[in-house]
């Protein structure tokens, strides 16, 4: 559908369009005003730029107001004090350190005192090398705390000492005991045989030692029958054998092994043949070793096995047998045996039937009898 335009209303005024306006007819034109003008005759206005600072001048450099180090606080300054009476120089007033007593400790926040250094030679009468004491009495007192530890530790150490050596005595004077016979006797027996032979030792400790200068204490004892005889006789341990083909023998109480036997003697020149020697690990009369010299020249290792002679050396010759005094050794060392006369080794071998057991001195003749022999000390040493 089409609207026709707005009519007017019937009896409504006209509506009347009013142009737009226009300037009236003679009326002068509208003028544009520019922005304002100075003043004809007015100087014009002169910008006048920041001061700058004279030619050559060195720039002006804004100090900072100071700040304190991060987390102090800021310094006050103290108020102003009146001036009557005070002049300049007695402003601060001097700080006076409280006085110290001995024994108190120093203030901390006071600086210790200078004590001026003297380089110069000291003073006459002086010990140059005296150091003056600057011990406190707290100094002292720990001083003396550690003395007394001290000496309680020293003390402590010397009562071990002196146990140590108690122990160690003890346990020799029981190795002693185990090894040195303790009681004497004397054995004579009398058995068919041959040979003789001895040894000698070195210096190891001494476990056994008799001169027999002193029978009362000697190990070994006197007796005397159809077959032999035992005695002491100027100082020396003298043993006969009265009877042709005969082994007698006096034993030293005590069981040895690992050891070294000495023994020196004489015999009479152009007696009887016989034999000096050694009885070593004797077990009964029925088992033992025996190291024969005799006085004509030759020596012999013999084992007597229950009551069988085993020869372990043969009879042999040697030049360093004296036909009338001679020093035999023998050095047991597990199954090894040394044998030695004068001081010469004779020769070794190894037998391992007995290693430990009692030792003696004994005597053999051969198709004689009256052979005798005088035993002038014996020895026996460890290795």
């Amino acid at each position: 559908m089409i609207i026709p335009p707005d009519q007017p209303t019937p009896g409504a005024p006209p509506t009347v369009m009013i142009p737009p306006e226009q300037p009236a007819t003679g009326a002068p034109p509208t003028v544009v005003i520019p922005p304002q003008q100075p003043t004809p005759g007015v100087p014009p206005t002169v910008i006048i730029p920041p001061e700058q600072p004279p030619a050559g001048a060195a720039p002006t450099v804004v100090i900072p107001p100071e700040q304190s180090p991060a987390g102090v606080p800021p310094v006050t300054p103290p108020p102003p004090q009146p001036s009557v009476g005070r002049t300049p120089a007695s402003y601060p007033p001097p700080v006076i350190p409280p006085a110290q007593s001995a024994g108190t400790p120093p203030d901390p926040f006071m600086p210790p005192p200078v004590t001026p250094v003297s380089y110069g030679p000291p003073p006459a009468g002086t010990d140059p090398f005296q150091v003056p004491s600057t011990t406190s009495p707290m100094q002292t007192a720990g001083t003396n705390k550690w003395l007394i530890w001290g000496l309680v530790g020293g003390s402590g150490c010397l009562l071990l000492i002196l146990i140590g050596i108690c122990v160690f005595i003890a346990v020799s004077i029981f190795a002693v005991v185990d090894s040195v016979p303790t009681s004497s006797s004397t054995e004579a027996t009398a058995t068919t045989g041959d040979g003789g032979s001895l040894a000698s030792g070195s210096s190891g400790r001494v476990l056994f030692s008799d001169d027999f200068e002193n029978p009362q204490a000697s190990e070994l004892g006197e007796s005397e029958d159809s077959s032999s005889r035992y005695a002491y006789e100027a100082g020396r341990y003298v043993i006969e054998v009265k009877e042709p083909e005969l082994l007698v023998w006096a034993l030293v109480n005590g069981s040895y092994r690992d050891v070294i036997i000495e023994t020196s003697y004489s015999t009479v020149r152009g007696g009887p043949v016989g034999a000096a020697g050694i009885i070593f690990n004797y077990q009964d009369e029925d088992n033992f070793y025996l190291f024969s010299v005799s006085n004509d020249g030759y020596y012999a290792l013999e084992l007597l096995e229950n009551n069988q002679w085993i020869t372990l050396i043969d009879w042999t010759q040697h030049e360093a047998i004296d036909p009338e005094n001679n020093r035999l050794r023998v050095e047991l060392n597990g199954d090894e045996i040394t044998l030695f006369v004068n001081d010469r080794q004779l020769e070794q071998t190894r037998d391992p039937t007995f290693t430990r057991g009692d030792i003696g001195l004994a005597v053999t003749s051969f198709d004689q009898s009256g052979i005798t022999v005088s035993y002038e000390e014996i020895t026996i040493r460890s290795r």
